[in-house]
């Protein structure tokens, strides 16, 4: 899942003796505060900067996915279970709550990243945010513009909104599959328990 799009390691440039604003009730210090947790790949630091949606939707994900793997596990033929649950990304069936989840899901990335700084560079505010209203864009020096939502007087990322949709949308498609799947296996099931009903009826 490319959930971490922003993180563009950039060349390495010195901020040594720049203060900077680390307040989440700013744009720019919310910024901040989730490139430090990006550089230092903390994924629970990660999702605590991120918006209501993007908490919604990760409950709503963990919901689903914890129903599929118990339909897998207890409706699935023995010999079908394990190529279903490897349809998924490893992990996300095991994760027991909805940041756990989050940390499946976004760890690959942050463990990949090169975290000097020139990662911490390119998360870095540049120029002046654009603020309408309770949302906010914030450019940064990778070239990158991420939006953020005001919640409670903090500022929080809405970068992982889509993605989450999209897996959501993913993971309603493997519902229906499952539904199918299911179907198949009963009337394959009633269809030997008429043959060997038969069978034993036949001399």
């Amino acid at each position: 899942m490319r959930a971490l799009l922003l993180l563009l390691a950039l060349p390495l440039v010195c901020l040594v003796g720049c203060e900077e604003n680390l307040d989440p009730a700013s744009p720019e210090g919310a910024l901040h505060r989730l490139r430090d947790a990006v550089v230092a790949k903390d994924a629970a630091a990660i999702l605590a900067a991120s918006s209501a949606t993007t908490h919604k939707s990760l409950a709503q994900l963990h919901t689903r996915l914890k129903a599929l793997k118990q339909a897998v596990d207890d409706r699935y033929p023995d010999a079908h279970r394990e190529a279903a649950r490897a349809a998924f990304p490893k992990g996300v069936l095991e994760a027991q709550d909805s940041a756990a989840l989050f940390a499946v899901l976004v760890d690959p990335q942050l463990q990949g990243l090169d975290g000097g700084p020139g990662l911490g560079y390119g998360l870095s505010a540049t120029g002046r945010p654009t603020v309408t209203n309770d949302r906010a864009t914030v450019p940064t020096h990778s070239g990158e513009t991420l939006e953020f939502v005001l919640e409670e007087g903090r500022w929080k990322t809405t970068v992982f909104e889509r993605a989450l949709e999209q897996n959501l949308n993913k993971v309603k498609l493997n519902e229906q599959t499952l539904a199918e799947n299911l179907k198949v296996f009963e009337e394959l099931k009633r269809r030997e328990a008429d043959k060997k009903a038969k069978a034993e009826e036949d001399p």
